[in-house]
Protein backbone atom coordinates (compact mmCIF):
# COMPACT_ATOMS: atom_id res chain seq x y z
CA UNK A 1 0.00 0.00 0.00
CA UNK A 2 2.59 2.04 1.00
CA UNK A 3 4.32 1.55 -2.56
CA UNK A 4 1.41 2.32 -4.38
CA UNK A 5 0.97 5.91 -2.70
CA UNK A 6 4.62 6.70 -3.39
CA UNK A 7 4.40 5.59 -6.99
CA UNK A 8 1.13 7.94 -7.24
CA UNK A 9 3.07 10.85 -5.99
CA UNK A 10 6.15 10.60 -8.16
CA UNK A 11 3.66 10.10 -10.94
CA UNK A 12 1.72 13.15 -10.49
CA UNK A 13 5.12 15.09 -9.64
CA UNK A 14 6.21 13.89 -12.95
CA UNK A 15 3.00 14.90 -15.22
CA UNK A 16 3.32 18.74 -13.59
CA UNK A 17 4.74 21.31 -15.68
CA UNK A 18 8.50 21.96 -14.91
CA UNK A 19 9.60 25.68 -13.50
CA UNK A 20 13.43 25.70 -14.82
CA UNK A 21 15.94 28.24 -13.69
CA UNK A 22 15.59 29.42 -17.45
CA UNK A 23 11.56 30.49 -16.64
CA UNK A 24 12.59 32.08 -13.51
CA UNK A 25 15.67 34.11 -15.60
CA UNK A 26 12.72 35.36 -18.21
CA UNK A 27 10.33 36.22 -15.75
CA UNK A 28 12.90 38.42 -13.72
CA UNK A 29 14.06 40.11 -16.71
CA UNK A 30 10.76 40.90 -17.71
CA UNK A 31 9.77 41.97 -14.18
CA UNK A 32 12.99 44.08 -14.60
CA UNK A 33 12.80 45.53 -17.81
CA UNK A 34 9.62 46.87 -17.24
CA UNK A 35 10.80 48.44 -13.84
CA UNK A 36 13.44 50.21 -16.44
CA UNK A 37 11.05 51.80 -18.49
CA UNK A 38 8.68 52.93 -15.73
CA UNK A 39 12.01 54.35 -14.01
CA UNK A 40 12.79 55.96 -18.13
CA UNK A 41 9.55 57.72 -18.47
CA UNK A 42 10.02 59.12 -14.34
CA UNK A 43 13.21 60.90 -15.39
CA UNK A 44 12.25 62.33 -18.88
CA UNK A 45 9.85 64.00 -16.57
CA UNK A 46 12.15 64.41 -13.90
CA UNK A 47 14.74 65.90 -17.01
CA UNK A 48 11.74 68.41 -17.90
CA UNK A 49 11.55 69.71 -14.77
CA UNK A 50 14.98 70.25 -13.79
CA UNK A 51 15.44 72.04 -17.68
CA UNK A 52 12.37 74.39 -16.63
CA UNK A 53 14.03 75.14 -13.39
CA UNK A 54 17.23 75.60 -14.62
CA UNK A 55 16.27 77.92 -17.01
CA UNK A 56 13.99 80.16 -13.99
CA UNK A 57 17.33 80.10 -12.14
CA UNK A 58 15.79 78.14 -9.14
CA UNK A 59 18.95 76.89 -7.24
CA UNK A 60 17.45 75.31 -4.89
CA UNK A 61 14.57 73.12 -6.60
CA UNK A 62 16.98 72.45 -9.29
CA UNK A 63 19.09 70.67 -6.80
CA UNK A 64 17.02 68.44 -5.21
CA UNK A 65 15.54 67.57 -8.82
CA UNK A 66 19.67 66.78 -9.53
CA UNK A 67 19.76 64.80 -6.75
CA UNK A 68 16.92 62.39 -6.92
CA UNK A 69 18.12 61.83 -10.51
CA UNK A 70 21.67 60.72 -9.54
CA UNK A 71 19.91 58.63 -6.77
CA UNK A 72 17.70 57.21 -9.04
CA UNK A 73 20.59 56.25 -11.84
CA UNK A 74 23.21 55.01 -9.18
CA UNK A 75 24.72 51.49 -11.11
CA UNK A 76 23.19 48.69 -8.55
CA UNK A 77 24.89 45.83 -8.01
CA UNK A 78 23.93 42.41 -10.48
CA UNK A 79 21.75 39.93 -9.12
CA UNK A 80 24.99 37.13 -7.63
CA UNK A 81 22.47 34.50 -8.73
CA UNK A 82 21.94 35.10 -12.25
CA UNK A 83 25.51 37.65 -12.92
CA UNK A 84 24.67 38.70 -16.64
CA UNK A 85 22.65 36.16 -17.98
CA UNK A 86 19.94 38.77 -18.69
CA UNK A 87 18.25 39.16 -21.69
CA UNK A 88 19.21 42.83 -24.10
CA UNK A 89 16.49 45.33 -23.06
CA UNK A 90 14.87 47.55 -25.40
CA UNK A 91 16.23 51.10 -26.46
CA UNK A 92 13.35 52.48 -25.32
CA UNK A 93 13.79 50.96 -21.76
CA UNK A 94 17.27 52.46 -21.49
CA UNK A 95 17.43 54.90 -18.34
CA UNK A 96 17.22 57.77 -20.18
CA UNK A 97 19.29 60.25 -17.70
CA UNK A 98 21.90 57.51 -17.84
CA UNK A 99 23.55 59.31 -20.57
CA UNK A 100 22.82 63.11 -19.82
CA UNK A 101 24.64 62.68 -16.01
CA UNK A 102 27.94 64.54 -17.19
CA UNK A 103 25.60 67.33 -18.58
CA UNK A 104 23.76 67.36 -15.33
CA UNK A 105 26.64 67.73 -13.43
CA UNK A 106 28.09 70.44 -15.15
CA UNK A 107 24.48 72.59 -15.40
CA UNK A 108 24.31 71.90 -11.54
CA UNK A 109 28.16 73.50 -11.09
CA UNK A 110 27.18 76.31 -12.97
CA UNK A 111 23.87 76.97 -11.27
CA UNK A 112 25.21 76.99 -7.75
CA UNK A 113 26.25 80.75 -7.75
CA UNK A 114 26.08 83.10 -5.04
CA UNK A 115 25.36 86.00 -7.80
CA UNK A 116 22.20 83.98 -9.03
CA UNK A 117 20.63 84.21 -5.41
CA UNK A 118 18.80 87.47 -4.18
CA UNK A 119 19.56 88.65 -0.52
CA UNK A 120 21.35 85.64 0.07
CA UNK A 121 22.99 85.22 3.96
CA UNK A 122 25.93 83.31 5.25
CA UNK A 123 23.82 80.04 5.48
CA UNK A 124 23.09 80.54 1.90
CA UNK A 125 26.77 80.68 0.82
CA UNK A 126 27.80 77.33 3.08
CA UNK A 127 24.69 75.48 1.62
CA UNK A 128 25.67 76.36 -2.28
CA UNK A 129 29.33 75.29 -0.84
CA UNK A 130 27.99 71.84 0.15
CA UNK A 131 25.90 71.37 -2.69
CA UNK A 132 29.09 71.84 -5.08
CA UNK A 133 31.39 69.51 -2.64
CA UNK A 134 28.56 66.18 -3.27
CA UNK A 135 28.86 67.04 -7.33
CA UNK A 136 32.32 66.75 -7.41
CA UNK A 137 31.96 63.65 -5.19
CA UNK A 138 29.31 62.45 -7.53
CA UNK A 139 31.72 63.21 -10.12
CA UNK A 140 34.34 61.28 -8.68
CA UNK A 141 32.53 58.47 -8.26
CA UNK A 142 31.30 58.36 -11.63
CA UNK A 143 35.03 58.39 -12.48
CA UNK A 144 34.47 61.94 -14.40
CA UNK A 145 36.66 64.70 -15.12
CA UNK A 146 36.16 68.26 -14.67
CA UNK A 147 36.36 70.20 -17.29
CA UNK A 148 37.70 74.11 -17.19
CA UNK A 149 33.86 75.24 -17.20
CA UNK A 150 33.57 72.96 -13.95
CA UNK A 151 36.96 74.54 -12.43
CA UNK A 152 35.32 77.92 -13.20
CA UNK A 153 32.23 77.40 -11.91
CA UNK A 154 33.65 76.05 -8.94
CA UNK A 155 35.88 79.13 -8.28
CA UNK A 156 33.22 81.05 -9.03
CA UNK A 157 30.99 78.92 -5.96
CA UNK A 158 33.41 79.15 -3.83
CA UNK A 159 34.44 83.23 -4.47
CA UNK A 160 34.08 83.28 -0.22
CA UNK A 161 35.94 80.47 1.03
CA UNK A 162 39.77 80.95 0.30
CA UNK A 163 40.96 77.59 1.06
CA UNK A 164 38.38 75.67 -1.14
CA UNK A 165 39.32 78.10 -3.67
CA UNK A 166 42.80 77.40 -4.00
CA UNK A 167 42.07 73.72 -3.42
CA UNK A 168 40.12 73.82 -6.83
CA UNK A 169 43.18 75.89 -8.32
CA UNK A 170 45.96 73.80 -7.23
CA UNK A 171 43.86 70.89 -8.39
CA UNK A 172 43.47 72.38 -12.27
CA UNK A 173 46.95 73.42 -12.26
CA UNK A 174 47.98 69.86 -10.97
CA UNK A 175 45.82 67.58 -13.49
CA UNK A 176 46.46 69.59 -16.02
CA UNK A 177 42.75 71.02 -17.07
CA UNK A 178 42.72 73.73 -19.48
CA UNK A 179 41.67 76.88 -18.11
CA UNK A 180 40.30 79.22 -20.07
CA UNK A 181 40.14 82.64 -19.42
CA UNK A 182 36.72 82.63 -17.38
CA UNK A 183 39.03 79.97 -15.38
CA UNK A 184 41.34 83.07 -14.88
CA UNK A 185 38.93 85.35 -13.93
CA UNK A 186 37.08 83.79 -11.43
CA UNK A 187 40.21 82.99 -9.69
CA UNK A 188 41.09 86.90 -9.72
CA UNK A 189 37.88 87.67 -8.23
CA UNK A 190 38.12 85.23 -5.41
CA UNK A 191 41.74 86.86 -4.52
CA UNK A 192 39.54 90.44 -4.68
CA UNK A 193 37.33 89.25 -2.43
CA UNK A 194 39.50 87.62 -0.02
CA UNK A 195 41.66 91.11 -0.14
CA UNK A 196 44.79 89.23 -1.05
CA UNK A 197 45.55 91.96 -3.66
CA UNK A 198 49.31 90.86 -4.21
CA UNK A 199 48.67 87.55 -5.25
CA UNK A 200 45.52 89.52 -7.63
CA UNK A 201 48.18 90.92 -9.30
CA UNK A 202 50.41 87.77 -9.97
CA UNK A 203 46.82 86.54 -11.62
CA UNK A 204 46.77 89.12 -13.80
CA UNK A 205 51.04 88.45 -14.78
CA UNK A 206 50.26 84.45 -14.82
CA UNK A 207 46.90 85.34 -17.50
CA UNK A 208 49.63 87.15 -19.91
CA UNK A 209 52.45 84.09 -18.92
CA UNK A 210 49.43 81.81 -20.48
CA UNK A 211 48.93 83.88 -23.81
CA UNK A 212 45.39 84.78 -23.06
CA UNK A 213 43.79 87.68 -24.26
CA UNK A 214 42.08 89.70 -21.30
CA UNK A 215 38.83 90.32 -22.23
CA UNK A 216 36.14 92.82 -20.80
CA UNK A 217 35.43 91.29 -17.04
CA UNK A 218 39.27 90.68 -16.76
CA UNK A 219 39.66 94.63 -17.30
CA UNK A 220 36.16 95.39 -15.15
CA UNK A 221 38.20 93.36 -12.08
CA UNK A 222 41.46 95.72 -12.76
CA UNK A 223 38.86 98.55 -12.58
CA UNK A 224 37.76 97.03 -8.99
CA UNK A 225 41.35 96.24 -8.08
CA UNK A 226 42.58 99.95 -8.23
CA UNK A 227 40.12 101.44 -6.78
CA UNK A 228 40.62 98.96 -3.70
CA UNK A 229 44.02 99.57 -3.63
CA UNK A 230 43.57 103.72 -3.80
CA UNK A 231 45.04 103.98 -7.00
CA UNK A 232 42.02 105.81 -8.83
CA UNK A 233 43.46 107.38 -11.73
CA UNK A 234 44.66 103.48 -13.00
CA UNK A 235 41.26 102.72 -12.65
CA UNK A 236 39.92 105.91 -14.53
CA UNK A 237 42.44 105.06 -16.95
CA UNK A 238 41.58 101.64 -17.72
CA UNK A 239 37.90 102.68 -17.41
CA UNK A 240 38.78 105.13 -20.21
CA UNK A 241 39.98 102.44 -22.06
CA UNK A 242 37.51 99.92 -22.56
CA UNK A 243 34.17 101.92 -21.37
CA UNK A 244 33.87 102.30 -25.62
CA UNK A 245 32.77 98.75 -25.59
CA UNK A 246 29.65 99.39 -24.35
CA UNK A 247 29.89 96.77 -21.56
CA UNK A 248 27.53 96.98 -18.17
CA UNK A 249 30.26 95.01 -16.44
CA UNK A 250 32.62 98.01 -16.62
CA UNK A 251 30.40 100.67 -15.67
CA UNK A 252 29.30 98.87 -12.74
CA UNK A 253 32.78 98.20 -11.39
CA UNK A 254 33.51 102.28 -12.05
CA UNK A 255 30.56 103.44 -10.44
CA UNK A 256 31.64 101.18 -7.71
CA UNK A 257 35.15 102.68 -7.17
CA UNK A 258 33.59 105.79 -7.36
CA UNK A 259 31.57 105.58 -4.36
CA UNK A 260 34.02 103.44 -2.03
CA UNK A 261 36.10 106.38 -2.93
CA UNK A 262 33.63 109.03 -1.91
CA UNK A 263 32.87 110.39 -4.85
CA UNK A 264 28.50 109.86 -4.91
CA UNK A 265 28.16 112.91 -7.11
CA UNK A 266 30.94 111.86 -9.98
CA UNK A 267 28.77 108.53 -9.29
CA UNK A 268 25.48 110.13 -10.33
CA UNK A 269 26.59 111.76 -12.95
CA UNK A 270 28.20 108.95 -14.64
CA UNK A 271 24.80 107.01 -14.67
CA UNK A 272 23.93 109.51 -16.57
CA UNK A 273 26.11 109.47 -18.87
CA UNK A 274 25.82 105.74 -19.55
CA UNK A 275 22.12 105.94 -19.45
CA UNK A 276 22.28 108.74 -21.98
CA UNK A 277 20.10 110.68 -19.66
CA UNK A 278 22.53 113.68 -19.04
CA UNK A 279 20.71 115.91 -21.27
CA UNK A 280 17.46 115.43 -20.31
CA UNK A 281 16.83 115.79 -16.64
CA UNK A 282 19.25 117.28 -14.25
CA UNK A 283 17.33 115.93 -11.08
CA UNK A 284 16.98 112.39 -10.75
CA UNK A 285 13.35 112.49 -9.13
CA UNK A 286 12.07 113.83 -12.70
CA UNK A 287 13.54 110.52 -14.42
CA UNK A 288 10.70 109.21 -16.49
CA UNK A 289 9.76 105.99 -18.43
CA UNK A 290 9.61 108.24 -21.69
CA UNK A 291 13.10 109.83 -20.59
CA UNK A 292 14.56 106.39 -21.20
CA UNK A 293 13.21 105.50 -24.18
CA UNK A 294 14.27 109.08 -25.86
CA UNK A 295 17.44 108.66 -24.09
CA UNK A 296 20.80 107.69 -26.48
CA UNK A 297 22.73 106.00 -24.03
CA UNK A 298 25.45 103.56 -24.90
CA UNK A 299 24.78 101.23 -21.96
CA UNK A 300 21.55 99.65 -20.34
CA UNK A 301 21.75 99.22 -16.60
CA UNK A 302 20.81 96.62 -14.84
CA UNK A 303 19.75 95.57 -11.43
CA UNK A 304 23.37 95.34 -10.03
CA UNK A 305 23.97 98.75 -11.52
CA UNK A 306 20.83 100.22 -9.56
CA UNK A 307 22.52 97.88 -6.20
CA UNK A 308 25.70 99.67 -6.48
CA UNK A 309 24.27 103.24 -6.39
CA UNK A 310 21.77 102.76 -3.49
CA UNK A 311 23.96 101.12 -2.03
CA UNK A 312 26.98 103.83 -1.70
CA UNK A 313 23.52 106.06 -1.11
CA UNK A 314 22.42 104.20 1.46
CA UNK A 315 26.30 103.87 3.70
CA UNK A 316 26.27 107.86 3.23
CA UNK A 317 23.13 108.15 4.71
CA UNK A 318 20.96 109.30 2.00
CA UNK A 319 18.31 107.38 2.06
CA UNK A 320 15.71 109.87 0.08
CA UNK A 321 17.96 109.54 -2.66
CA UNK A 322 18.57 105.56 -2.46
CA UNK A 323 14.85 105.04 -2.26
CA UNK A 324 14.46 107.31 -5.10
CA UNK A 325 17.05 104.72 -6.91
CA UNK A 326 14.23 102.49 -6.35
CA UNK A 327 11.38 104.20 -7.95
CA UNK A 328 13.79 104.91 -11.02
CA UNK A 329 14.65 101.13 -11.64
CA UNK A 330 11.42 100.14 -11.37
CA UNK A 331 8.92 102.65 -13.03
CA UNK A 332 11.72 104.03 -15.49
CA UNK A 333 13.89 101.31 -16.61
CA UNK A 334 11.40 98.31 -15.55
CA UNK A 335 13.91 96.37 -13.29
CA UNK A 336 12.00 94.44 -10.57
CA UNK A 337 13.05 95.37 -7.08
CA UNK A 338 14.04 92.06 -5.63
CA UNK A 339 14.60 91.51 -1.40
CA UNK A 340 18.28 92.40 -1.47
CA UNK A 341 17.90 96.23 -3.04
CA UNK A 342 15.60 96.62 0.02
CA UNK A 343 18.34 95.24 2.05
CA UNK A 344 20.76 97.64 0.99
CA UNK A 345 18.89 100.33 2.44
CA UNK A 346 17.57 98.80 5.89
CA UNK A 347 21.12 97.80 6.91
CA UNK A 348 21.63 98.23 10.74
CA UNK A 349 23.32 101.49 10.76
CA UNK A 350 20.78 103.04 8.33
CA UNK A 351 17.77 101.42 10.73
CA UNK A 352 19.29 103.31 13.94
CA UNK A 353 19.69 106.83 11.89
CA UNK A 354 17.06 107.04 10.29
CA UNK A 355 14.43 104.70 11.34
CA UNK A 356 11.03 106.11 10.35
CA UNK A 357 12.66 106.26 6.79
CA UNK A 358 13.48 102.72 6.82
CA UNK A 359 9.82 101.71 8.42
CA UNK A 360 8.49 103.47 5.50
CA UNK A 361 10.23 101.31 2.83
CA UNK A 362 9.66 98.02 4.56
CA UNK A 363 6.28 99.12 4.34
CA UNK A 364 6.51 100.32 0.76
CA UNK A 365 8.03 96.50 -0.42
CA UNK A 366 4.70 95.00 0.60
CA UNK A 367 2.41 97.61 -0.71
CA UNK A 368 3.95 99.10 -3.93
CA UNK A 369 6.46 96.42 -5.04
CA UNK A 370 4.56 92.84 -3.74
CA UNK A 371 7.54 91.67 -1.70
CA UNK A 372 6.87 89.99 1.49
CA UNK A 373 9.86 91.78 3.77
CA UNK A 374 12.12 88.68 4.51
CA UNK A 375 12.87 87.75 8.48
CA UNK A 376 16.41 89.79 8.23
CA UNK A 377 14.86 93.07 7.67
CA UNK A 378 11.91 92.48 10.39
CA UNK A 379 14.28 91.22 12.80
CA UNK A 380 17.03 94.23 11.58
CA UNK A 381 13.62 97.28 12.20
CA UNK A 382 13.01 95.52 15.62
CA UNK A 383 17.02 95.48 17.10
CA UNK A 384 16.84 99.28 15.44
CA UNK A 385 13.65 100.01 17.11
CA UNK A 386 14.61 98.13 20.68
CA UNK A 387 18.17 99.94 20.25
CA UNK A 388 16.23 103.57 19.77
CA UNK A 389 14.37 102.83 22.83
CA UNK A 390 17.22 101.64 25.06
CA UNK A 391 19.42 105.31 23.50
CA UNK A 392 16.35 106.97 25.09
CA UNK A 393 15.94 105.38 27.86
CA UNK A 394 19.37 106.35 28.46
CA UNK A 395 19.02 109.93 28.02
CA UNK A 396 16.16 110.09 30.27
CA UNK A 397 17.91 108.43 33.04
CA UNK A 398 20.95 111.23 31.79
CA UNK A 399 18.61 113.81 32.09
CA UNK A 400 16.98 113.02 35.57
CA UNK A 401 20.25 112.36 36.86
CA UNK A 402 21.87 115.67 35.80
CA UNK A 403 18.90 117.40 37.38
CA UNK A 404 18.92 115.68 40.68
CA UNK A 405 22.52 116.80 40.66
CA UNK A 406 22.32 120.01 39.94
CA UNK A 407 19.19 120.02 42.68
CA UNK A 408 21.92 119.03 45.34
CA UNK A 409 24.51 121.32 44.58
CA UNK A 410 22.94 124.26 43.69
CA UNK A 411 19.23 124.02 45.68
CA UNK A 412 20.92 123.25 49.04
CA UNK A 413 23.08 125.93 49.05
CA UNK A 414 20.31 128.57 48.00
CA UNK A 415 18.37 126.82 51.08
CA UNK A 416 20.89 127.80 53.72
CA UNK A 417 21.72 131.13 52.33
CA UNK A 418 17.62 131.95 52.61
CA UNK A 419 17.77 130.11 56.26
CA UNK A 420 21.24 132.83 56.95
CA UNK A 421 19.57 135.99 55.86
CA UNK A 422 16.46 134.82 58.20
Amino acid sequence: MNSQNTFAAFKQRALQPKTTTRVVVNQLAKARQRNQTKRAIRDIKLLTRFDRELKAEDTKRTSHLYSRLVKDNRAAPLDPIFGNRLPVVARRSVNATSTHLPQLHSKVLGLLQPKLMHGYMRQDVDWLGERARQVVEQMGRSRLELTGDDVSNLLSCFVGNTGAVDQVWQYATLSGVVRNIDCYNNYLNAKIFAKDYERAFHVLEEIAEAGLQPNVTTQAYLIRLYGLTGDLAAARRVFEQVSGEGSVVVYNDMLDVLGMNGLVEEMRQLFLDMTGLAPLASELSKLTADDCQRAQGAVAPNRKTFHILIKWHSQYWDVDTAANYVRVMSEAFHIQPVAKTFKLIISPQTAVREFQKCASIGVLMGETYDITPPGYIVRTLERAAKQIADMEEMVRKSEAQRSSIFYDLFGSSSESSTSASQ
